[in-house]
């Protein structure tokens, strides 16, 4: 496009310049008052998850690529997060999607169903996302913290109802299967569980509400949750989610829930489970490194010093 100077005739060679240099002025100081009136958020190029959390690599081949996550709920207000808790109240989760296997894929877990042993490869989802019914699920969660760490899960429907609450990890609040540290990853359900996944169903029948999400509190606590229900298996001696009661679960919630934010990595999702991945949430022993993949999805919460983290996290159900 030409410019007015360019198109205008019967002026000097003089007035042009003039005119030209004014454009420019003007055209500057518009650029710093813009840059001055909306301040550039940083946030979404700053590493959320906390720096030096996990151990270096022995050896680095390349320079890992920079990680850049996006909100995707309201920031919390400026200092919401006491200075002194910042680096530890913050909690990871990765959701995986179950699909068939490919020949390309590195990683895979055997998934039994009617009796059929099939390959199947986890791969990264954002936690927004709506799953269909039937849909197979697999979560990891990473705390860097010590404490215990407690997953409750409540159905929602339609009409705003919630099903009973069940802790769905530890299944054995007895054991230390959820005592969590620094670095390590805790998977859902573990590797070696015959039915390694969740799968999404409505404990409803036909003719009731609609289910609309899968409700999961995450609690971690700096000690172990006391008046649990003790485990029970089914039949074939598995252990079963516990069921809890629902006024105790809503005591937590109020007492310690906070406020928080939400962050997605860019450009994670459809990303499949990577071998150090796999071989982490096998084993307590076996830590991701700064060069592995940072959580799909980070949680940020203004928590109290010494206060438990407690975030509440719907995973949305696709309508039939």
């Amino acid at each position: 496009m030409k410019s007015k100077e360019a198109m205008m005739t019967g002026r000097s060679l003089t007035t042009k310049l003039r005119g030209s240099f004014l454009a420019c002025i003007i055209l500057l100081s518009l650029t710093g008052l813009l840059a001055v009136a909306v301040p550039q958020d940083d946030d979404t190029s700053r590493r959320f998850w906390p720096p030096n959390f996990r151990p270096a690599p022995a050896r680095t081949a390349a320079t890992p690529k920079p990680v850049r996550y996006r909100r995707t709920t309201p920031a919390l207000p400026k200092d919401a997060i006491p200075t002194e808790t910042a680096r530890e109240a913050v909690i990871g989760i990765t959701v995986w999607r179950l699909r068939p296997a490919k020949e390309s894929d590195d990683t895979r877990i055997l998934v039994t169903k009617g009796g059929k042993k099939t390959n199947w490869t986890p791969e990264r989802v954002e936690a927004g996302m709506a799953f269909p019914a039937g849909q197979m699920l697999r979560l990891s969660i990473e705390v860097p913290r010590t404490g215990w760490l407690y997953v409750i899960d409540r159905e929602e429907y339609a009409d705003g109802t919630l099903s009973d609450p069940y802790l769905i990890f530890p299944l054995n609040p007895a054991s230390d299967a959820n005592k969590v540290t620094a670095g390590r990853v805790i998977e859902l359900p573990n590797q070696s569980d015959d039915q390694a996944f969740f799968e999404v169903n409505s404990l409803r029948g036909a003719g009731q509400p609609v289910q609309v999400s899968e409700r999961l509190t995450v609690l971690v606590t700096p000690e172990p949750l006391k008046e649990l229900p003790k485990p029970t298996v089914n039949a074939q001696g598995e252990p079963q989610p516990l069921r809890l009661p629902a006024s105790k679960v809503d005591e937590w919630e109020k007492k310690w829930g906070a406020q928080t934010e939400q962050l997605e990595m860019e450009n994670g999702a459809g990303t499949a489970w990577t071998r150090a991945e796999q071989a982490a949430g096998a084993s307590a022993e076996r830590q991701l490194t700064s060069d592995d993949p940072l959580p799909q999805t980070i949680i940020r919460i203004a928590a109290r010093p010494g206060s438990p983290l407690l975030v509440r996290l719907p995973l949305r159900i696709a309508k039939p």
